[in-house]
């Protein structure tokens, strides 16, 4: 569910559900007025294909609910829709002196089998403007991508990846990509496979007991070893979606939640969103990870093999006697994210920094004039 009551011009009491095939949205008061809203299309980076339709049209007498499939707007714009489009609602308010408008789209995008696929746009600055969405993107690795994710990637028009996995998490799940779209390599170590694994091999950890305390330590010293040691790690991926602000980027490690979590509050910290807006954002994983799904494919890909292949197979008569570095449930502890994780990297850029902002400009090193070209970029006028 998507709460569209976050303007900071003025309450919108509607609310729009993400549904197969297209989108439902709902107002709770019968005497909310219908034909105050209206909804376009856009598609690829704000780029409109369709004129403002009154949300009346679509709407039955009596009925408190809407439901918007992709066949009804491409019948009723006369343009290609899909799940790659960007509803749009437009909100009037007749004491203003212009319209004011809210943007509402998919957060994740239907990808075949990459996990945590998700546009990180859509936010709301503390000046009222609000991020584009269409062209910041989120992963978790992209070694699995098929022919339609593919095709997907160029239909969302990506022109820069940023990869933080180390060299041999990206030998062990190499990227799929489009033709000629190659990744920007950004290594970075806290928060890889290995590192996350390392939490597991500890006496706090094993078959029979869990500490998830000391796991939690594990994660916010990550946190907190990102923003101390790797600013020009970031310098980087700045760099990387500045060269192409005119297109689409995507920010990805593995898992897509610490290192590629961290350089999503960069980013919107850099186009002024709040700091609760960024840890919201950022505890999306939780929604959108199938936690027990992807503990089986790390058990393939970061378990099975490199340590059948290293070992020469597990001898019989040792079966069952040594201790499993790959504890599901210890590392679908892992695969989540919480609160205080983010909250130790931010806590560290206030107490050591002085504040994000002066840890964009000192550290980092974003001129005023990235800043600038930035929210030029990447804020909706």
């Amino acid at each position: 569910m998507i709460d569209l009551n976050q303007s900071a011009l003025k309450a919108i009491d509607l609310t729009l559900i993400p549904i197969t095939e297209g989108w439902k949205i709902l107002w709770q008061c019968a005497s909310t007025d219908i034909n105050k809203y209206s909804i376009g299309c856009e598609q690829v980076s704000g780029q409109y294909f369709s004129d403002p339709i009154p949300l009346s049209i679509f709407a039955e007498a009596g009925e408190q609910s809407i439901e918007l499939t992709y066949a009804m707007l491409q019948l009723a714009t006369g343009f290609p829709v899909d799940a790659y489009s960007h509803p749009v609602i437009c909100f009037v308010d007749n004491d203003a002196e212009v319209e004011q408008h809210l943007r509402v789209a998919p957060r994740l995008l239907p990808m075949s089998v990459t996990a945590n696929f998700r546009d990180y746009g859509g936010q709301l600055t503390t000046e009222g403007r609000q991020v584009v969405w269409g062209k910041l993107f989120r992963t978790g690795h992209m070694g699995e991508m098929s022919n339609a994710d593919k095709q997907a990637l160029q239909q969302l028009n990506i022109q820069a990846i940023c990869d933080f996995r180390r060299a041999e998490e990206m030998k062990r799940q190499p990227s799929q990509l489009p033709e000629g779209l190659e990744p920007t390599s950004i290594s970075i170590s806290p928060g890889s496979a290995t590192d996350l694994f390392s939490a597991l091999n500890n006496e706090y950890v094993n078959d029979d007991h869990i500490d998830e305390d000391i796991i939690d330590d594990f994660m916010r010293d990550i946190n907190r070893d990102l923003v101390i040691s790797h600013q020009s790690s970031y310098r980087k991926m700045f760099d990387t979606i500045i060269a192409h602000a005119n297109s689409g980027s995507i920010i990805h490690c593995s898992a897509g939640k610490d290192r590629t979590g961290f350089g999503g509050l960069l980013m919107l910290a850099a186009l002024g969103v709040r700091s609760e807006c960024i840890m919201a954002d950022y505890l999306r994983t939780n929604e959108y990870v199938d936690i027990a799904k992807e503990v089986e494919r790390w058990a393939v890909s970061y378990y099975s093999q490199s340590h059948n292949a290293e070992n020469g197979g597990v001898d019989d008569e040792l079966k069952g006697k040594e201790k499993s570095p790959f504890n599901r449930k210890a590392i679908a502890i892992i695969l989540r994210v919480k609160a205080s994780y983010l909250q130790a990297a931010m806590d560290t850029i206030d107490s050591r920094y002085g504040g994000v902002d002066r840890y964009l400009r000192d550290e980092i090193g974003l001129t005023e004039g990235e800043l600038d070209l930035l929210r030029e970029c990447y804020l909706y006028s």
